[in-house]
């Protein structure tokens, strides 16, 4: 039997049956943002940059449309930076879709962006997978990495 929660009782549900978070699922959303803050540091690091130069992050999809930005650094899922510089942009891949359907001004500079594009393999980047492995922990491995974070753990 797995571990679970139950989050929402059966007669409280359309289809009759227990909403549960279980164990896998905390497994999954670790691995998740283990990747995406991987991903997020090593395409800085093969710009030569760092997350203090980040001007703005772009929050996208139904995912980051309930994103809870204060709680997504607490889980070393965003990185710990000015949260002004976070951003919700909807659901753009319908947007952008129409943008190009109905513009060839916005075609073309889709084209020309996707011409400039460089592509890095995650899957055989040994620095990806070394971020990744650090990125399991809750937050992460390198608490000095999420200074707001810190400074909560030390208060309680």
């Amino acid at each position: 039997m797995v571990r679970h929660t139950i989050l929402v009782f059966a007669d409280s549900t359309p289809m009759d049956e227990d909403i549960v978070f279980a164990e896998p699922d905390i497994e999954n959303i670790i691995r998740s943002k283990g990747a995406i803050y991987a991903g997020f540091t090593v395409l800085l690091k093969q710009a030569g940059m760092d997350f203090s130069m980040v001007d703005r992050v772009w929050i996208a999809g139904g995912f980051g449309r309930y994103l809870d930005i204060e709680k997504a650094i607490t889980l070393g899922l965003l990185p710990d930076i000015d949260r002004s510089k976070f951003r919700y942009f909807g659901n753009s891949s319908i947007g952008g879709a129409y943008m190009a359907l109905l513009s060839d001004d916005f075609r073309k500079e889709a084209l020309q962006i996707s011409k400039n594009m460089t592509y890095l393999d995650f899957s055989s980047n040994p620095q990806f997978m070394d971020e990744f492995i650090s990125s399991l922990f809750l937050p992460h491995t390198n608490i000095d990495a999420f200074p707001s974070v810190k400074n909560r753990l030390n208060a309680a």
